[in-house]
């Protein structure tokens, strides 16, 4: 969601006036008509800017022997540095217990990895049904991470959904429609765990988890569980990449930057179960 603002206050409609039954809805042919009206809250947002830079040094630059253009390299990895602590941060805000309405920590027998036992379709459905009695609205997008993805994929009670019909090869589209949400979308990025000169620990960023979520188009009056505020100080949306001298040392800096803030704001608008995998 691009703000013109660093920081800012946004409305929230309190649901009690939007699906509480008026009384008085009944009209004379010259009576007055009953006068209703609804309330809102407020809450605020603050954008944190983050951003990476990096030096190319004019030796380097000219006693290059390979064909690459070297600020072009150092583009690429620091847009992939951007990209990955924006997805650390959301997933820090978003993934975790106590951020939604529900959070449903599964276990044992009810872990989807038990096969025999657990029922993730229920589960689904009870997504589905709390967020829409809290809401008045359907749960469009699933979230999940690899693990939950992979035990959701061979599932036999979403193949048994498929099995006069189908090869037993689960899409992401096939799967959302099982559990009856219009898009699954899987989280499989992932981080070196291991410190500074330490060997490589590769770790997914978005665990075994599954967050049923209300998302649409950001919009003023159109419902959404979360929003990436993102000031657009000056074309940074999602990020902007500049590049400056720096004749002290020799180099050509090249920077990546933007202001961002992760914020659940409806958490009404999601469900998450947690665990989902042993």
């Amino acid at each position: 969601a691009p703000v013109d603002q660093r920081t800012g206050t946004y409305f929230i409609y309190d649901r009690e006036f939007w699906f509480r039954r008026q009384e008085g809805a009944e009209r004379a042919p010259t009576g007055a008509y009953t006068r209703v009206g609804y309330g809102v809250s407020t809450a605020t947002y603050t954008t944190m800017e983050i951003g990476f830079e990096k030096p190319l040094g004019d030796p380097i630059r000219a006693s290059s022997q390979t064909p690459e253009d070297l600020q072009t390299t150092d583009t690429m990895f620091l847009t992939n540095l951007i990209q990955l602590e924006l997805e650390l941060r959301v997933s820090a805000a978003l993934f975790v217990t106590g951020a939604w309405g529900t959070s449903n920590t599964l276990a044992g027998v009810n872990q989807w990895s038990d096969f025999a036992n657990s029922d993730p379709i229920a589960n689904s459905q009870t997504a589905i049904r709390t967020i829409l009695r809290n809401t008045g609205a359907k749960p469009n997008t699933l979230f999940v991470g690899l693990l939950a993805w992979e035990k959701l994929a061979e599932h036999p009670l979403v193949l048994d959904k498929y099995k006069h019909t189908q090869v037993g090869v689960m899409t992401p589209q096939l799967v959302a429609a099982v559990l009856g949400v219009e898009n699954l979308v899987i989280g499989d990025s992932v981080q070196n765990t291991g410190g500074e000169n330490l060997a490589f620990t590769g770790a997914d960023i978005w665990t075994d988890n599954a967050l049923f979520l209300v998302k649409n188009a950001p919009a003023l009056g159109v419902a959404n569980g979360a929003y990436t505020f993102m000031w657009n100080e000056r074309g940074n949306v999602p990020w902007a990449v500049e590049d400056y001298r720096d004749e002290p040392i020799r180099s050509t800096v090249t920077r990546v930057f933007t202001h961002q803030t992760s914020n659940v704001v409806s958490s009404q608008h999601g469900y998450l179960f947690l665990d989902v995998a042993a």
